[in-house]
């Protein structure tokens, strides 16, 4: 199993992500607000502070986590989350990562061996 990281830049793109993984499949995921670093230092480090655009709150993104057990997954999640905001090799468009996961408890139906 592995633990996928989906960093979407915009948040107002995550309604649409998530409704492409239902089409496809993809049924459990979770969703949390995240703020990247730069919006961070910009608004709270003065040396930074230059680099804030003015007026605006800092940069809002949304990250979602889903646990998946086989490549085809994480396939059909990149797929899906790219049908949606384009190109993840583009700027400002998300991350998409995997980890393993060695042990996990909670998910119903799945065995550990899988």
């Amino acid at each position: 199993m592995k633990l996928l990281i989906a960093i979407i830049n915009d948040p107002d793109y995550v309604t649409d992500i998530l409704d492409e993984f239902y089409q496809r499949g993809i049924r459990g995921a979770t969703v949390m607000d995240s703020t990247g670093m730069a919006h961070i230092m910009a608004h709270q480090v003065p040396f930074f502070s230059r680099f804030a655009e003015f007026g605006e709150e800092p940069g809002r993104n949304k990250t979602i986590f889903a646990v998946l057990k086989t490549d085809e997954e994480r396939k059909t999640i990149e797929k899906a989350i790219e049908a949606i905001i384009g190109d993840l090799d583009e700027s400002d468009t998300g991350i998409v990562m995997t980890l393993p996961i060695d042990y996990c408890k909670g998910l119903g139906n799945l065995k550990e061996d899988e």
